[in-house]
């Protein structure tokens, strides 16, 4: 009977790199979910008290929050 001295060590067998899309998809899909959340926030507060720049800047986290998900897609 033969021991391997070291599990999983076959030269043979070649392991993909895993993409970056793959690996970070799940994280980066929660900051598109919690970003669409803060700019729907922004957009109703910008548009109570009147403030463009609120406005502006839930227009950009909007922009953002979509363009992760056609980044990160399978």
């Amino acid at each position: 009977m033969s021991a391997n001295p070291a599990p999983n060590t076959n030269p043979t067998v070649v392991i993909a790199p895993v993409s970056w899309r793959k690996k970070y998809r799940a994280p980066l899909m929660n900051a598109a979910f919690w970003g669409f959340w803060i700019g729907f926030y922004l957009a109703h507060q910008g548009g109570v008290t009147n403030n463009s720049t609120m406005i502006n800047l839930s227009y950009l986290i909007f922009t953002l929050s979509c363009l992760v998900p056609l980044v990160t897609k399978k």
